[in-house]
């Protein structure tokens, strides 16, 4: 398991990862607004994807819709997995999720 700095680090490079890559999408298509640790990602049809940290089992929690899916940090791959097996990456997911919802192609670009 992550150490509480590593943890947040990961965390908060991913979150501004995400964010930055609705930096010039439409907001009409999508807008994204990070407050208090948590991402929400607000698509066209009021949906709300919502990327929030999970302190205590270290986790990030994804919520889109009538579905949540938990995410531990894989040292190997160096990346956010889901906790289920599913080889599920939170940048692909986020990336599928705002393709079908709002029609758009998101690049994500590491955080320095």
């Amino acid at each position: 398991m992550l150490d509480e700095k590593s943890y947040r680090r990961r965390l908060d490079d991913t979150l501004a990862s995400i964010d930055h890559a609705f930096d010039k999408v439409d907001p009409d298509l999508a807008e994204s607004n990070l407050s208090q640790g948590a991402l929400t990602i607000t698509m066209r049809g009021k949906q709300r994807l919502v990327l929030s940290p999970q302190p205590s089992p270290r986790q990030l929690w994804v919520a889109f819709r009538d579905r949540a899916w938990h995410f531990d940090w894989n040292e190997v791959r160096q990346c956010w997995l889901d906790d289920r097996g599913q080889n599920t990456e939170v940048f692909s997911l986020v990336a599928q999720l705002t393709q079908d919802s709002a029609g758009l192609t998101l690049t994500f670009v590491p955080s320095p």
